[in-house]
């Protein structure tokens, strides 16, 4: 009866402590998700040019693949987490920074030929 509590315990431990290491890049992952509505938003209501997309859009990118092979091991360490929590804040800055400039997308066809 022992041994089954003992294997039970274990089990419950293991499944924890995995289902804790999984979790830690679902934030990381929704403010990727977040970030990428904010630039289509700029885009459909004319706040960015082509070219501020585009470059948005490359830094984006970029986040995507470096959190993509921080977990290419299953795990996402402290430092890793904080290397793409700066990379984050810093690009939710820029896209602040590029909606809110004076510059706008008159012409909004390049949208549709892109999409």
């Amino acid at each position: 009866m022992q041994t089954r509590q003992l294997i039970i315990a274990s089990l419950v431990l293991i499944v924890g402590l995995a289902w804790s290491g999984t979790a830690s890049a679902d934030p990381l992952k929704k403010r990727l998700k977040i970030q990428h509505h904010r630039i289509n938003h700029g885009i459909a209501i004319g706040e960015l040019t082509y070219k501020e997309v585009r470059k948005l859009r490359r830094y984006h990118r970029k986040i995507h693949r470096q959190r993509h092979h921080f977990l290419a091991d299953g795990h996402l360490s402290h430092r890793e987490r904080r290397i793409l929590e700066r990379r984050l804040d810093r690009n939710s800055g820029l896209i602040y920074a590029l909606k809110h400039n004076d510059r706008h997308a008159y012409d909004r066809g390049w949208y549709r030929r892109y999409h």
